[in-house]
């Protein structure tokens, strides 16, 4: 089955410049937020521009240029995140067998389960090909921590593999759990991008009595449904490991670069008006007409 896409044109991409600007404003904005996070809170508490500035600020410092945690800190990041042509190609040879058909240039996301990863791509449709962009680390749903679960707690879903629309979504109020650390759903005002409510499967690890199955051999996989969203987080939990309950967790510089470019916000944009009446419009928008509104999920390459 294929899906047809109509989205507005764009020429004249210059695919450099946002594999540039993902670089910077995803994988080194964490960086440097992580090594120098007392300097920008206290000099920018969450602007984002200022947080821009202040980071090229600080790449032109001696004493940051000088500063090892930083460089292994960076190092660490870009080796896990970096371009490469034999992943992409594996990426590229999967999407074909999904059979998607775009009549327009778009941005176009797309979840690795099995490493871990988001992808942003754009579809050119001039070449009539995928352009990769940048991709960062996630966490996915992790079935096995229903260990953990207790009578009428939360449940831990698969998350789910297809193609999925971005549906009316929220933004986060950034409120910290009873840890005074964890932001469910990342600092205030993240994007919370929601898919709609989608069939999955979870361990079901309790007797008709409602008592906890002790032995793993003795669960069973069940259907249930999961409220499918993709948010920011931040917790103890880190990304590259499946931890969540089922929702996809995303760094905040990554959200709010998927925010700010229109990544997944075609369906609430009119042109270049922002349409949703219940979340006030990204910080700095841009790339109106490259507005995507579709998520690829793969359970394997």
């Amino acid at each position: 089955m294929s899906l047809v896409v109509n989205l507005l044109f764009s020429s004249d991409i210059d695919i450099n410049q946002l594999q540039d600007e993902f670089k910077e404003n995803v994988i080194e904005l964490n960086a440097y937020k992580q090594r120098y996070s007392h300097f920008l809170e206290k000099n920018c508490q969450e602007d984002y521009k200022c947080l821009q500035e202040q980071i090229k600020r600080l790449k032109t410092w001696e004493s940051v240029q000088r500063d090892k945690k930083i460089q292994r800190i960076l190092k660490q990041k870009l080796s896990k995140t970096l371009y490469d042509k034999e992943y992409w190609n594996k990426i590229l040879a999967k999407l074909e067998t999904k059979k998607i058909s775009f009549e327009e240039s778009q941005f176009v996301s797309i979840i690795d389960l099995e490493n871990q990863y988001f992808i942003v791509a754009l579809w050119d449709n001039q070449s009539k090909k995928y352009e990769y962009i940048g991709r960062d680390l996630i966490s996915s749903g992790n079935i096995k921590r229903e260990a953990e679960v207790k009578y009428g707690d939360n449940h831990y879903l698969k998350t789910p593999a297809g193609v999925f629309e971005t549906q009316l979504g929220w933004r986060s109020d950034g409120k910290k759990k009873d840890d005074n650390f964890t932001l469910g759903y990342g600092e205030k005002d993240r994007y919370v991008f929601y898919f709609g409510k989608h069939e999955t499967v979870r361990y079901n690890t309790f007797d008709k009595a409602g008592n906890k199955i002790q032995n793993p051999d003795k669960w069973r996989l069940i259907r249930d449904n999961l409220d499918f969203a993709l948010h920011s987080h931040k917790s103890s939990m880190p990304m590259g490991t499946p931890n969540s309950h089922g929702c996809v967790r995303t760094t905040d510089e990554l959200n709010r670069f998927l925010d700010n470019n229109l990544v997944l916000h075609k369906n609430v944009l009119n042109g270049s008006q922002w349409n949703h009446k219940y979340a006030k419009a990204p910080e700095v928008p841009t790339y109106f007409n490259l507005a995507g509104k579709y998520l690829i999920v793969l359970d394997n390459i």
